[in-house]
C-alpha cells in the first residue's frame, strides 16, 4: 500500500500537472502563434512586401507538411537569389 502511494506521489502527481498546465496553456499558445503570423504581414506590407511575397512568406514559415519550420530569413533569401537570376 506504501508503495503504491509513493508511486502515486512521485509520478501520477507530476504527471497530472503538466497536463493540466499544457491544456491550459494551450489556447494562449494558439493566440500567441495567430498574433505573430499578423505581426508578420504588417511588418511585411509596411516594408512595401507584395502579396505573393507575403503568403510564401507565412506559408514558410508556417508549413506543417514536412514538419519543420523554416526561417523568414530563409524565404527572404529565396526571393532575393531569384532576381538575381
Amino acid at each position: 500500500m506504501e508503495t503504491a502511494i509513493i508511486i502515486i506521489r512521485d509520478i501520477g502527481f507530476p504527471c497530472f500537472v503538466a497536463l493540466f498546465v499544457l491544456i491550459r496553456l494551450e489556447p494562449a499558445i494558439k493566440r500567441l502563434d495567430q498574433s505573430i503570423t499578423t505581426l508578420t504581414v504588417v511588418t511585411a506590407k509596411s516594408n512595401g512586401m507584395g502579396k505573393q511575397t507575403i503568403e510564401k512568406i507565412v506559408s514558410a514559415v508556417m508549413s506543417k507538411r514536412t514538419g519543420k519550420r523554416r526561417r523568414v530569413t530563409d524565404v527572404l533569401d529565396d526571393d532575393s537569389e531569384k532576381a538575381c537570376r
